[in-house]
């Protein structure tokens, strides 16, 4: 029997974890309440990464939940609890933005005070995601600001695939949407924290997706560096985008040239992360607190 990787932190706070049900699915959320003693600032709906689980996520969000921000977070259409075994990477495009309309709008209806804080997060798959979301989400209008770490706008040249894999896609998508593949992602370009990294490596062993759940997140992505969509991001969303500068996962430069695009109105910092890899709230300690002071200041001022 393979011994229990345990994950490398101890939480201070304890998530209330529960099943909602919506759409035909089951899906896992996990809340990270603000401790009574400390002061509410507000609400982070977090939105993950491919094949990413909210375990990953217990320093980054047990830590927020300590600053004084609630995090809700939620297994997605495809991934973790939500759609285990034969469900694993079954969603698309309209799936994914409806959940998130939905989840978004029932913490909404759920607040006590309507002028409560809401910000909007998410990492990577989830960054873009959240990205698109400042820019035609149904529900946009309610929220404060985004903050994505290493979002997918382009895939790095080490991990993009090949240029005839890449235009074939579409094709094998309108074929077989439900074909699974392994994205052979590399572990070490995760992160540089070993701890993570061995827990990753433990209890992620294959890292999969559907062939239409790829199709969605990399044109999705690309059309993050189209002026005419980019035109369209929320004038009062302001943005915090952080990024490795060793992510080889996602490419930096495509951050960098999105940022670029929006509109001169927009609210909007730039952050390569020195030496940071592709998933920085699991970082090294020294990256680590430095992104988190980052995301916090953000935060903090608005």
């Amino acid at each position: 029997m393979t011994e229990e990787v345990p994950i490398p932190y101890t939480a201070v706070g304890v998530p209330l974890v529960e099943e909602v049900k919506f759409d035909g699915l089951k899906f896992k959320t996990v809340t990270w309440k603000v401790p009574e003693d400390v002061e509410y600032k507000g609400k982070i709906v977090y939105v993950h990464g491919f094949c990413e689980h909210s375990t990953v996520y217990t320093e980054f969000f047990d830590k927020l939940s300590q600053q004084g921000y609630e995090i809700f977070f939620f297994d997605q259409r495809g991934a973790g609890l939500t759609s285990p075994g034969e469900l694993m990477g079954k969603t698309d495009e309209y799936h994914t933005f409806n959940d998130l309309d939905y989840m978004l709008k029932r913490a909404l209806d759920s607040r006590e005070n309507k002028e409560e804080k809401f910000f909007l997060g998410g990492h990577s798959m989830g960054g873009g995601i959240a990205l698109n979301y400042a820019i035609t989400g149904k529900y946009r209008d309610d929220i404060r600001a985004v903050f994505v770490s290493g979002p997918l706008v382009t895939l790095h040249p080490n991990t993009r695939p090949n240029i005839v894999v890449r235009k074939l896609l579409p094709v094998i998508n309108a074929l077989v949407p439900h074909l699974k593949i392994d994205s052979k992602l590399k572990y070490d370009y995760i992160t540089s924290n070993e701890g993570w990294k061995n827990y990753i490596k433990a209890h992620d062993t294959k890292l999969i997706g559907t062939v239409r759940q790829f199709n969605d997140m990399f044109a999705r992505g690309e059309k993050l560096l189209s002026k005419q969509h980019t035109s369209k991001y929320s004038p009062t969303i302001p943005l915090l985008l952080l990024h490795g500068t060793n992510d080889n996962i996602n490419d930096i430069k495509s951050s960098e040239k999105f940022v670029s695009l929006l509109p001169a109105s927009v609210e909007k910092e730039f952050v390569p992360v020195e030496r940071g890899r592709h998933s920085l709230f699991i970082e090294n300690e020294q990256i680590f607190n430095s992104v988190f002071e980052k995301v916090t200041q953000f935060l903090n001022a608005h």
